[in-house]
């Protein structure tokens, strides 16, 4: 076998994953509800306010931290088959059971032939999936949508990553999303320099394509690039550029930070 072939048969076989543990959703929707989280290596994009920038790469070893934080965290070596991480996550999400299972980043989807041959085992269990996702790998996602509970998307507004816009490939996405009929809701992270016609258009891709789901606005938290948090005249400001489109708009800061959680 080649070099090419051994990564890509590793990439379908076992994931690179950052760190395991259990802690509380701290964004969107189910903001609150106790989940264990799988967070994967690897992103290809660059937003200025990701608080997660280690997971943008891939990595030799990955962390499980104990549920008793008086307990020493147990470093493992990357990658890991789909039966070992089974029971990491098992050992985490009972007594008492977890809402559900995080599958987070970095992009999840960039290992979905992993998650393809994982995700049927969280279910074996009676583990919901909480798939959390940059929403523009429609592709990959139509191909696990039926192994995934809820779906939080992101819109990448291009005033808060500062990339280019993507909007085409979240129309793609949320398409998949609809034909699916899977749980979703998208948020939006927005900034001081967030306009209202930038949620507008995201209002818009809410309207068009899944008119009953939420549309959740998360007022930046500084980091990285984004030093400056935004005014809340401009957030209600943005608020009523969505609701003028779109019907269900709701706002959630993050709370994990503001807790002391990770």
């Amino acid at each position: 076998m080649s070099s090419c072939s051994t990564r890509r048969a590793l990439s379908e076989e076992a994931a690179n994953l950052i760190e395991v543990f259990r802690s509380l959703q701290g964004e969107g929707l189910l903001v609150g509800v106790p989940q264990v989280f799988v967070r994967f290596a690897g992103c290809h994009l660059d937003c200025d306010y990701c608080d997660t920038e280690a997971s943008r790469r891939r990595s030799r070893s990955f962390v499980v931290h104990a549920r008793d934080p008086r307990c020493s965290a147990q470093v493992l070596a990357n990658p890991v088959d789909p039966a070992a991480l089974t029971q990491l996550v098992a050992g985490l999400a009972f007594d008492p059971p977890v809402h559900s299972v995080s599958i987070t980043g970095g992009e999840p989807l960039l290992q979905h032939r992993f998650l393809l041959r994982w995700l049927p085992a969280l279910r074996e269990r009676g583990l919901m999936v909480y798939l959390e996702t940059a929403g523009d790998y429609a592709s990959r996602f139509d191909a696990v949508a039926p192994m995934v509970d809820w779906c939080a998307m992101d819109i990448k507004i291009p005033s808060a990553t500062g990339g280019p816009p993507i909007w085409d490939r979240h129309a793609a996405f949320l398409e998949v999303c609809r034909a699916r009929e899977v749980r979703a809701f998208v948020k939006a992270v927005v900034c001081a320099e967030t306009t209202s016609a930038e949620v507008a258009a995201a209002a818009r891709l809410m309207a068009e394509t899944l008119p009953e789901s939420w549309l959740v606005l998360q007022p930046v938290t500084p980091a990285r690039h984004t030093a400056r948090p935004v005014h809340p005249d401009h957030v209600l400001a943005l608020v009523d550029a969505a609701l003028s489109i779109h019907p269900r708009v709701r706002v959630i800061p993050q709370t994990h930070p503001q807790a002391g959680l990770r």
